[in-house]
């Protein structure tokens, strides 16, 4: 999806709201219409598709936890947004819905990938194309995207490496956009709130072994899904020729 920009999410409209937003995908109109332009109908229903999967896939980890949440209501040129009714009790219970979205996608751009090995029909590698860039970008640990959940309970600074992996996209790939500019510029924020609250028990209660447990879940899938981004990328460019 690199030639399609999707920027990954308004996650709580305010920490203690109730219901508060827990997590929603943000696709810019302009290029959702250019997606409608060059890949038509079955792009748009590949991408609809994949945000569906990711955003169950919360939805499925919150209910497991016990706790209730809306099915995933989407706004128009805008992406998905679900309603959690309470907050998690520990960061770890978080991190585990935070990273349930992207697990589910991941696996529902996998499922995508095979089916266009078996068929080769191009329809099934656009739609794995969207969904493994779509949840690599939410890995960021930047703001209130899932990898900032994931990672919350492991480090503040991942905040930052998260900022400075936004600028490595900007400077050196000119991977540029205003949204993602505000999304940094939030960011900054964000990452400031992480180093003052580093000594909340919430976070300081995670025992390490839980810590590196996250880190590597973190590690696998954003490995994974940057080698299948860049394999399905290029199946499709060739398949575009």
């Amino acid at each position: 999806m690199s030639a399609l920009f999707e920027i990954p999410r308004l996650r709580t409209l305010a920490r203690h709201a109730a219901p508060h937003v827990l997590e929603g995908t943000v696709v810019p109109l302009v290029l959702f219409l250019l997606m409608l332009r060059f890949i038509g109908v079955w792009g748009a229903a590949g991408l609809v598709l994949m945000i569906l999967v990711h955003e169950m896939g919360h939805v499925v980890e919150i209910q497991r936890q016990g706790m209730r949440a809306t099915a995933p209501i989407f706004i128009p040129f805008l992406g998905a947004a679900i309603f959690q009714r309470e907050h998690p009790t520990t960061a770890v219970k978080q991190a585990q819905i935070g990273i349930a979205g992207p697990i589910a996608g991941t696996i529902g751009a996998t499922v995508a990938f095979v089916l266009f090995t078996a068929t080769q029909n191009p329809v099934f590698l656009l739609a794995a194309t969207i969904g493994f860039f779509l949840n690599l970008i939410n890995m960021l640990p930047v703001w209130q995207l899932d990898g900032a959940w994931v990672l919350a309970p492991v480090s503040p600074w991942f905040q930052v490496a998260g900022l400075v992996a936004i600028g490595v996209l900007a400077v050196v790939f000119h991977f540029v956009s205003v949204l993602l500019v505000i999304i940094a510029v939030l960011g900054i924020q964000s990452a400031r709130a992480a180093f003052r609250n580093a000594n909340n028990p919430y976070y300081t209660s995670v025992p390490a072994n839980a810590r590196l447990a996250l880190f590597a879940a973190w590690l696998a899938l954003v490995l994974y899904l940057g080698v299948m981004t860049l394999q399905s990328e290029s199946l499709f460019i060739s398949l575009a020729r």
